[in-house]
């Protein structure tokens, strides 16, 4: 068995489902590493069976709830204490607060956050986005390292002045090529079908979307797809019966099939606010389907403009119906960016390359800790694919904009 044992603290059961679930498993498989969970309490949880994995469910509030933070901070800080782990990993903004308080104070030799996109955004303003910078400049220095899954994060991260100890790296995001493999063709469906995948909640700004929805209406037979689930079901259930487009959507929950739903869509949209990088675009270039999201970061790192899909401003209904009917009218552009779209895919998002990276990144934190590594079966062939990593922030590529 590995001696060296890491803890991913992550909030939701779903969020551990749908970007721990293959990097578990192949860090458990391949590496030296023990990769153990910690999430909330949850209807996926039957779901997340790792090999040689400890998968524990804790109460974890959503929100910025005093007694339910505090409860959660005694639970973790107790769970450390009962375990042996070399690396404590946090992810999102409660639990990744939480975490890295409660691993210092544990005296976990090495606390590394990765950022899933900053609390604030690209259209706060300067007075509401005060606190949010300083919590995450305090938090920052409570861990080792920061990563960040877009190399815009971390741009955003040392222009606020986060300062983790041994800096901020680039780890990129990824998922499973195998899972989402190419479509053999466009979908034959009787009605054109947009897809969107994501939690339904304000970050998600669907009422973007349903205007857009509401043009493009007026030309096309169109069904737009929701995937996800969340408090403002209810809500949008009620203002798409007012607008008369109860019909043109449908709401399909949270659900296991998503490469299936994403190869039977022509088009896949995403209207955030803000974004980490988002899975639901690589998912969908990776089976061959255009996207058209909104030009915030994140997204603008998966979505090529004019090559894989379309980029439009955050708020412009009208642009984004455009893009939207283009598509549409068009099955030979969502064929050739389809095809553009998957060979994008295969050449960026392949998840075992983030995994290894990651791995050399948890071999190095360690190394400069003074703390031994036991390299596993597999860590030639990682280290052959992954140039190492120095600990200090990496040279960030200049971002180009259309």
């Amino acid at each position: 068995m590995p001696s060296l044992r890491v803890l991913d603290i992550v909030n939701t059961d779903h969020a551990a489902l749908n970007f721990l679930v293959d990097r578990v498993g192949w860090i458990n498989r391949e590496s030296e590493f023990r990769n153990d969970v910690v999430c909330s309490v949850g209807p996926h949880l039957e779901q997340l069976r790792f090999p040689d994995a400890e998968v524990t469910a804790m109460p974890i509030p959503r929100g910025m709830d005093p007694v339910g933070i505090a409860a959660l901070f005694a639970r973790i800080l107790r769970h450390l204490r009962g375990r042996d782990y070399t690396i404590v990993h946090t992810h999102n903004s409660i639990t990744g607060a939480v975490g890295r308080v409660a691993a210092r104070l544990a005296g976990v030799p090495v606390v590394i956050h990765t950022t899933h996109g900053f609390h604030f955004h690209e259209g706060m303003g300067a007075l509401r986005r005060r606190p949010f910078v300083a919590a995450e400049r305090w938090l920052a220095r409570r861990c080792d390292l920061l990563l960040c899954q877009s190399r815009e994060e971390i741009e955003v991260a040392r222009a606020i002045g986060l300062r983790p100890r041994h800096g901020i790296h680039y780890v990129g995001n990824g998922i499973n090529l195998e899972r989402f493999a190419p479509r053999s063709g466009p979908p034959a469906n009787p009605r054109l079908v947009l897809l969107c995948v994501g939690r339904i909640e304000p970050v998600k700004n669907h009422p973007m979307l349903f205007e857009a929805l509401a043009t493009l209406r007026r030309t096309h037979d169109v069904v737009l797809r929701l995937v996800g689930d969340g408090p403002l079901e209810g809500q949008y259930r009620d203002d798409l019966a007012r607008a008369g487009l109860a019909d043109a959507v449908e709401f399909l929950g949270y659900r296991y099939d998503v490469a299936e739903l994403t190869a039977g869509a022509d088009v896949v949209v995403l209207t955030s606010v803000k974004e980490g990088i988002p899975r639901a675009l690589m998912q969908a270039a990776a089976v061959g389907v255009p996207a058209v999201a909104t030009d915030v970061k994140g997204s603008r790192e998966v979505v090529v403009d004019g090559v894989t899909g379309y980029l439009v401003p955050l708020g412009d209904a009208a642009r984004l119906a455009g893009r939207l009917d283009a598509l549409l009218a068009a099955p030979a552009l969502r064929a050739q960016m389809g095809l553009r779209a998957a060979a994008h895919a295969r050449e960026h998002f392949d998840e075992r390359r983030v995994t290894r990276r990651l791995v050399q990144i948890y071999r190095r934190a360690l190394q400069v800790k003074g703390l031994a590594t036991v390299r596993g079966a597999r860590g030639a062939e990682a280290d052959a694919v992954e140039p190492p990593l120095a600990m200090e922030p990496p040279l960030v590529a200049q971002r180009g904009r259309r």
